[in-house]
C-alpha cells in the first residue's frame, strides 16, 4: 500500500474557480493553483495565494514532484 497525502489532490487536481473581473465585472475563469489571470477585457484578476502542503510539509518535494 502506498501512502500519499490526502492534501496533495489540491495541489494535483486544481480546480477550475470564478472571479469577478473588476474593472468590467464579468467572470474570469482561473485554475486553483494560479494566481492570476487576464480577463477579456484586458484587465489581470488576481487573488489571494491560499497556503497548501507544498508550502510547508518537507515531504512535498517526495509526494507531488519539483
Amino acid at each position: 500500500m502506498v501512502f500519499e497525502c490526502p492534501g496533495s489532490e489540491a495541489v494535483k487536481r486544481p480546480e477550475i474557480i470564478l472571479l469577478t473581473c473588476p474593472k468590467c465585472g464579468k467572470e474570469v475563469e482561473m485554475f486553483s493553483d494560479e494566481q492570476a489571470a487576464k480577463c477579456s477585457c484586458g484587465a489581470v484578476v488576481c487573488r489571494e495565494k491560499t497556503p497548501s502542503c507544498a508550502d510547508w510539509c518537507k515531504y512535498a518535494r517526495e509526494c507531488l514532484g519539483k
